[in-house]
């Protein structure tokens, strides 16, 4: 995903949605959207005082995050669904018919608050690097624990772990959020080490130093119907594999084989084959399926490469398979036996109640953004998976 750019946001949205958003914010009400010039409002934008001018940019800053990745909407748009119930297909209508990326994040903001403020709470959880996530199955489908005793049991066990392993995390902080009647999320908040970091003075154009200790992220989204959790950690499969056990324990009471962590519980090598294009299954209301992205690694003269290809998911079918040719002779691949695939996304259209419903799942060998979808979805996506032969858990157990 690109950096943010407040004036990559500004020039890319239609002057009616600025209008509308900063009409909303009580700003730059100086400003004729309608004939100004591009740079006088982008001006006028960086004029602001500095206490207006946070606010907006972390407003616009989520609007670009929502808005740059092609998974993130349709899980809006499913949470619209489910949260306005037969009023939603007025806003779906009105947000799928905007032609413009971030015009699509402004309308969320203006237009469906309750949405905005649930999809801020879960956006740094779903945009964190797919690498870090460890995905384990199979475990007690319970209803855990998330009153503030239970919390703070959970965050002292993974402070004490930390501490004698690394003598860092002596602080720490758990939140619970519920996502839906059946995932369930714990936020740890835990102090690293102590570094200096130069930051900017409040009163002048100074540079200070300061010594501080910042936080060390790590979440944890348990679904107690499917009897799965998902852990983001940055400490590698030993402390993750810990830390699952740690949750296990005071969650759960279940006692975990930290052994049993595979770091291949989705089969997606299969997917490079133009024989194993993923199929609709109407049976589960699955109408259409499309291939949006393989991201690819194999060896090139004894050093290992990277190789991502990606279409659009208005085109055919098997596009995806023509780039593959095209790219392996242009590049000279490695034949597609040496080839790895590192991370795929799938586009999903499932009906369901008579409505098409829209999904993006973006997978990794051991890791899915599954989990951020709402229950529904989530069974039927679930069958799909294993259906389609990418769910590897049932040939490792």
């Amino acid at each position: 995903m690109r950096a943010y750019n407040a004036a990559t946001v500004i020039r890319q949205s239609s002057r009616d949605m600025l209008n509308a958003f900063f009409s909303h914010e009580h700003c730059l009400d100086f400003i004729n959207f309608e004939k100004d010039r591009l740079y006088e409002i982008q001006n006028a934008f960086m004029l602001l005082p500095d206490q207006k001018l946070h606010k907006l940019e972390v407003i616009m800053r989520n609007v670009f995050t929502f808005c740059s990745n092609e998974c993130t909407m349709p899980r809006i748009i499913d949470e619209i669904r489910q949260y306005y119930g037969a009023d939603a297909e007025q806003f779906v209508y009105e947000l799928v018919h905007l032609k413009r990326r971030y015009d699509k994040g402004f309308y969320v903001y203006l237009n469906c608050p309750e949405i905005w403020e649930r999809a801020c709470v879960f956006s740094q959880s779903d945009n964190l690097p797919s690498r870090f996530w460890t995905h384990r199955a199979y475990l007690p489908q319970r209803n855990p624990a998330h009153d503030a005793k239970t919390n703070h049991e959970f965050g002292g066990k993974i402070s004490e772990y930390l501490w004698k392993k690394q003598v860092r995390g002596k602080k720490f902080i758990v939140e619970y959020q519920a996502r839906s009647t059946s995932l369930h999320y714990y936020f740890v908040y835990l102090s690293d080490y102590a570094n200096s970091y130069e930051t900017w003075s409040e009163n002048s154009c100074e540079l200070e130093n300061h010594s501080e200790s910042r936080t060390i992220n790590m979440v944890f989204a348990y679904d107690s119907a499917h009897g799965t959790l998902d852990t983001y950690n940055l400490g590698g499969y030993e402390i993750t594999a810990n830390l699952q056990k740690i949750f296990c324990e005071v969650f759960l009471e279940h006692e975990l084989d930290t052994e049993a962590i595979y770091k291949s519980v989705y089969e997606l090598d299969p997917l490079l084959k133009k024989e194993n294009i993923l199929q609709p299954i109407p049976d589960l209301g699955i109408k259409r399926v499309k291939l949006l992205c393989l991201d690819l690694s194999y060896l090139y003269h004894c050093k290992k490469r990277t190789h991502r290809v990606s279409v659009g998911k208005s085109s055919p079918e098997d596009d995806i398979y023509d780039v593959i040719e095209f790219d392996m002779k242009k590049t000279l691949f490695s034949p597609l036996s040496m080839v790895k695939v590192r991370y795929v996304k799938i586009y999903l259209e499932i009906e369901l109640n008579s409505i098409t419903r829209e999904a993006c799942i973006e997978f990794t060998p051991n890791t899915s953004t599954l989990k951020n979808y709402s229950d529904d979805l989530r069974i039927i996506i679930e069958q799909f998976i294993e259906r389609s032969g990418i769910d590897a858990l049932p040939n490792l157990l």
